[in-house]
């Protein structure tokens, strides 16, 4: 919110400045409820308001989204909704990434999201997710001496014997009998 002070932010809120959405968010304490600088709703007070850089901000400190306006969500163009989710996914595939912290974070609902993720890539987003995971591990399988178990942990699963499971199924190989055949 560089350039932007409470004052600028509150008066976009009063006149519903449309020029202001993706800007900010302003969340209303008495409410529980956040919303888009436009949202025609009925002006709050003023020091029932909080202003946040992004929506999923908002909703970390437990505001929910307004019906009105639908701070949640912010893309309308397909291509942008898709190279936003791509972008959070290769940004935090090694976190525990869920579709529903996805798709708040990209601003659509989980279904909207898993459809077009789908259709644009022929594969969900956590399918997306797990690629990049095995493409890494491959990677630091033949780039370093960490175990398995290491690796597995470094890339967010919560057991070794999963990752080994989902390694074979993704790549025919174990972890352990790809790092062999490296060495021969």
């Amino acid at each position: 919110m560089d350039g932007l002070n409470n004052q600028v932010m509150w008066t976009a809120v009063e006149k519903c400045d449309e020029n202001y959405d993706g800007v900010f968010i302003y969340a209303v304490q008495s409410t529980g409820i956040c919303c888009k600088p436009s949202c025609k709703s009925r002006t709050p007070l003023k020091e029932n308001v909080s202003f946040y850089s992004s929506f999923s901000l908002a909703i970390d400190d437990g505001y929910r989204p307004c019906k009105r306006c639908r701070p949640d969500l912010l893309h309308s163009n397909e291509e942008d909704i898709i190279l936003s989710a791509k972008r959070f996914i290769e940004k935090e595939y090694r976190s525990n990434l869920t579709l529903d912290r996805l798709a708040i974070e990209v601003g659509v609902s989980k279904f909207h999201l898993q459809r077009l993720f789908k259709k644009s890539t022929g594969i969900s987003p956590l399918e997306y997710a797990t690629k990049l995971k095995m493409k890494e591990a491959t990677r630091l399988l033949q780039v370093t001496d960490d175990t398995i178990t290491e690796i597995a942990y470094g890339l967010g699963f919560k057991s070794s014997a999963h990752f080994a499971s989902l390694f074979r199924q993704q790549l025919n190989y174990t972890p352990t009998t790809f790092r062999k055949g490296l060495n021969k």
